[in-house]
């Protein structure tokens, strides 16, 4: 149980909304970035992904926020070293792109 604070990233309209310099961007500010190469032991990967280290061109998808932080600080603390807006809406069809909720 970490009870902190996650994000989670949606390929929402086709492509993702944090590119490599994100979540780079993420684990310096404290985030625990949940890197694709780490999935290889946990994880069904595809020779593609075990090459690259990424999954459908994504080094991650999801990230922990710094310990001790609440909701409105993870999506304030996001906002501020991404650079992106946690209520933009994406597409239609395939909802937000970005999420947060507490990981139990």
């Amino acid at each position: 149980m970490t009870n902190r604070i996650k994000y989670s990233s949606n390929n929402s309209g086709g492509s993702w909304w944090l590119n490599d310099d994100h979540w780079l961007a993420l684990e310096k500010a404290g985030w625990d970035v949940d890197w694709v190469r780490n999935w290889f032991e946990s994880w069904k990967v595809t020779n593609e992904t075990k090459q690259t280290g990424r999954w459908l061109g994504a080094l991650a998808t999801s990230a922990l926020a710094p310990v001790g932080m609440a909701l409105e600080q993870a999506e304030a603390n996001f906002e501020r070293v991404t650079g992106m807006n946690v209520n933009d809406v994406g597409c239609e069809c395939c909802g937000p792109p970005h999420s947060f909720y507490r990981d139990f």
